[in-house]
């Protein structure tokens, strides 16, 4: 029988060897990297191998592997000493930042491995931030576990479930439109949808909304390929009432659609938390007939459940007043 596409091709010899060389290269260009930058910085091979407490002609024999490596010169060389070329300054900046990244991994490994520091990745739909209880969740979940580091990435929801599942994230705040996922979960809030539109548009004077005033209306909607399941539930909720819209064109944020409304370019459908945080020629109004519920929920996965990620949704669920439940 054959294998299908999908199993994993089984590692040869010569593939452990290539990844064991491109192991050894990296570490030289590291190094190299290293004597490079403090070269660069001292304008001076003597000064640098002093500084490194190597010999010169060993300092040399570094840049010169560095510069076959990259295929460039990186130094002028003068009687005073060292200038660098063009291309060589820019190295520096870009060298300088990666050694100062590998620095801060090798100190964050070293807390997080003797237990003085957790880290915690939280990806979070940006809409969530509206509700005052999750920045004020945050802040008090740093006062009370100063020994953890939270490391927040924003992301919509979809993204984020794509984010737990890859490992990337440990906890996502996101809004569960009906993914499949086995992830446990706890909710926070029930949000809905409502409707933004420019203070002079003619459907802004009326009393009340009601959705078949928005039959044949100019929208700015959602980018599908980034918030499929929402552009899906807005269509159905529309569907069902039988009314249709005209969408002219998609963004990928909130931010981007209510600057697109308040430049009059058209309507969009809004979390209700976005009322009272929105440009002021934008008012944010309920439509009778419409609804979309949107619980916002945390999500992570039970076999990476640990007691500082159960303390973070506890203290962001304490601030909704919606402690226990963990679904």
């Amino acid at each position: 029988m054959t294998g299908s596409a999908d199993e994993p091709k089984a590692q040869t010899p010569n593939d452990s060897l290539s990844f064991g060389r491109l192991g050894i290269r990296r570490a030289q260009l590291l190094k190299n990297l290293q004597h490079f930058v403090v070269a660069a910085e001292l304008g001076s091979f003597h000064k640098a191998a002093d500084r490194l407490a190597i010999v010169q002609s060993a300092l040399s024999r570094r840049i010169g592997d560095l510069e076959a490596q990259l295929g460039g010169r990186l130094f002028e060389r003068e009687p005073t000493g060292v200038r660098l070329t063009m291309a060589g300054a820019a190295l520096l900046e870009d060298a300088s930042r990666i050694l100062r990244e590998v620095d801060l991994a090798i100190r964050r490994f070293d807390l997080i491995d003797s237990g003085q520091v957790s880290l915690l990745r939280v990806g979070f739909n940006g809409a969530a931030m509206m509700f005052a209880p999750v920045p004020d969740g945050l802040q008090a979940f740093r006062s009370t576990n100063p020994t953890v580091e939270l490391r927040l990435t924003p992301m919509l929801s979809e993204q984020a479930f794509q984010a737990l599942a890859a490992g990337t994230i440990d906890l996502g705040l996101a809004y569960d439109l009906g993914y499949p996922h086995s992830l446990k979960s706890r909710q926070l809030v029930l949000d809905d949808l409502a409707l933004a539109l420019p203070e002079h548009h003619p459907l802004a004077s009326r009393p009340k909304l009601v959705v078949e005033d928005l039959e044949g209306a100019d929208f700015i909607g959602m980018d599908l390929a980034q918030s499929g399941l929402m552009a899906e539930k807005v269509a159905l909720a529309l569907h069902s009432r039988g009314v249709t819209i005209r969408v002219l064109m998609e963004t990928g944020s909130t931010e981007a659609t209510l600057s697109l409304v308040a430049a009059g370019l058209g309507i969009a459908f809004v979390n209700r938390s976005q009322a009272g945080r929105h440009p002021p020629n934008v008012i944010i109004r309920d439509v009778a007939g419409f609804s979309v519920p949107l619980p916002l929920k945390l999500f992570w996965r039970e076999e990476i459940e640990t007691p500082v990620l159960l303390r973070f949704a506890e203290t962001l669920a304490a601030q909704f007043g919606t402690a226990g439940g963990v679904a």
